[in-house]
């Protein structure tokens, strides 16, 4: 029985590690009173400047990391 609990103990430790590893990977993206998609002027605490725009930032983005760029 213990060899069981072993194995889960074992995989859930190593997707813990794994999905922080990505975390710690992923770009971290700041405001600088520009929109990241489509650089119209905004606040300096805001990425983007509507929820379109995010959108279609992450919906770029996500086709760039399938294409392995």
């Amino acid at each position: 029985m213990s060899d069981i609990v072993d194995k889960s103990e074992w995989l859930i430790e190593a997707s813990l590690q794994n999905s922080l590893r990505k975390v710690r990977q992923t770009e971290r993206l700041f405001g600088n009173g520009r929109c990241l998609f489509c650089d119209e002027a905004g606040p300096h605490d805001r990425l983007f400047c509507d929820v379109d725009c995010r959108n279609d930032f992450e919906r770029e983005q996500g086709a760039l990391r399938r294409a392995g760029k």
